[in-house]
């Protein structure tokens, strides 16, 4: 996901770019209102991944 890098493997049971096309395609089905409400959904959706990882996947749909 472009110079951010996402959470261990180990951490998450999946590699990085699986987490990140997994959290892109749930924000682009949940097609969230604003940058707070997609931060909404993927705090939801994957409680366990960081801060971090959440808003690295959304800044990574923001650069497309």
């Amino acid at each position: 996901m472009g110079d951010m890098p996402l959470a261990p493997p180990e951490l998450t049971g999946v590699s990085q770019a699986e987490l990140a096309r997994s959290m892109a395609e749930y924000l682009l089905a949940s097609g969230p209102g604003s940058d707070a409400e997609a931060l909404g959904h993927l705090r939801r959706a994957f409680p366990h991944s960081p801060l971090t990882v959440r808003v690295a996947a959304l800044a990574a749909l923001m650069r497309r």
